[in-house]
């Protein structure tokens, strides 16, 4: 009961001065709707990168020519990677269970009739839909066929498929990659875009020998996926590739690697760190808008006080303690904090809608940071509150009345 009377006073006593109320909280508004944005769109992202790398596979292990590569930094591709690399791996280096050497390129010119997208150009063997982990969803893969005889033939992405043949069955249609038709035999199954960003169902899969011999006219390799049989093991596994592929490439000790190996863990460990450091630097900010809005609500609580002496002295003088009159001024600060919370927090909604509709990006409101936004309001509201309140509580009655 005494709960809810106070609950009452407060929210009349906040009703009063509308103007007043709105300006103390301003600061909480501003701090709240801020880490609502940001600690839901970086958990979200968070959560995005980790699922994607998922989809890469906790298994395996990308062999990428060239040293110092990242995943999805175009830079010129170095010959030394060959697939007699792969096949010295798959042989040699134990704890391995599937070797997918592939060659891409990137933006590369796909067209049907009158129409034209741009795709990643994979050529690869028959084993990639099983390393990958990405089948066909019509039509039928690579088959080893197609590789000993070097068809011309393509499975395609969601993506293409879209930008070239919107609701035609592009099953046995000829698509031209740069000048050379292929016919399409299978459509991959969606799988969105990579943890570095590159749309996956824009590739368009050809076999390996035909890409080396009839497109790109290279021996030398972009890439090799290896699945392991224990991921457990990943870093022996990656120490031994390693010391394989330096012996095979001639590197004497000292020289660095002319080829880069990206495992999961990596790729995790530096979406975390990028994560982490971007929502210190952005919780700080909101933590500033907070703290600014305690000190608001402190100085205009000051404020109020002096004003309310009269009030303060009739209510000790029928009987209010010293806590009455504390617990009454510390409700009044914790309750327009708690309000600014909740429009900052639906205001932060609001902004997280915006954002994923400009961004084109899926961005949802988490709980967990709005109930710490909640919390954050309601302690900078009794942090506010405190010395106002103490002031009013130890206020003389006979002074107050006067």
């Amino acid at each position: 009961m005494r709960a809810a009377r106070m609950a009452r006073q407060a929210l009349s006593a906040v009703s009063e001065n509308k103007t007043r109320t709105l300006l103390m909280m301003l600061g909480v508004i501003i701090g709240v709707a801020t880490l609502t944005i940001i600690a839901s769109s970086v958990l979200g992202a968070r959560g995005m990168v980790m699922e994607k790398v998922e989809k890469f596979g906790l298994d395996q292990i990308m062999i990428m020519a060239g040293a110092g590569r990242k995943p999805g930094v175009p830079q010129p591709i170095p010959t030394t990677l060959r697939v007699e690399d792969g096949q010295a791996i798959e042989s040699e280096v134990p704890n391995i269970k599937d070797v997918s050497p592939q060659i891409n390129r990137r933006d590369y010119l796909v067209k049907y009739g009158a129409k034209s997208s741009y795709g990643v150009l994979v050529a690869a063997n028959p084993n990639w839909s099983a390393v990958w982990n990405t089948a066909a969803e019509s039509g039928r893969f690579l088959s080893e066929e197609d590789r000993t005889r070097l068809a011309r033939v393509a499975v395609i992405g969601k993506t293409v498929v879209r930008d070239l043949f919107e609701d035609e069955d592009p099953i046995g249609k000829q698509v031209l990659l740069g000048n050379n038709p292929f016919e399409v035999i299978g459509v991959l199954e969606p799988r969105g875009t990579s943890a570095t960003g590159v749309d996956m169902d824009s590739r368009v899969i050809i076999p390996l020998s035909t890409g080396q011999k009839r497109v790109f006219n290279q021996e030398y390799l972009a890439m090799i996926k290896v699945a392991l049989q224990d991921p457990s093991r990943m870093d022996q596994t990656v120490a031994d590739v390693r010391a394989l592929l330096r012996e095979r490439h001639n590197l004497p000790q000292g020289l660095e690697d002319d080829f880069t190996i990206v495992t999961p863990t990596q790729v995790m460990s530096l979406a975390s760190k990028v994560s982490t450091t971007f929502s210190l630097f952005l919780v700080l900010v909101s933590a500033i808008s907070l703290i600014v809005g305690a000190v608001v609500i402190a100085n205009i609580m000051f404020i109020a006080v002096n004003e309310r002496k009269g009030e303060i002295g009739i209510r000790r003088a029928v009987g209010a303690t010293k806590n009455d009159i504390l617990s009454q001024f510390l409700f009044e600060a914790v309750t327009i904090a708690l309000l600014g919370g909740v429009i900052g927090a639906a205001l932060g909604i609001v902004g997280l809608k915006g954002l994923a509709f400009l961004m084109k990006a899926p961005m949802a409101a988490m709980w967990q940071p709005i109930a710490l936004a909640l919390l954050s309001a309601a302690l900078v509201g009794l942090a506010a509150g405190i010395q106002p309140a103490r002031a009013a509580a130890n206020l003389n009655p006979i002074e107050a009345l006067r």
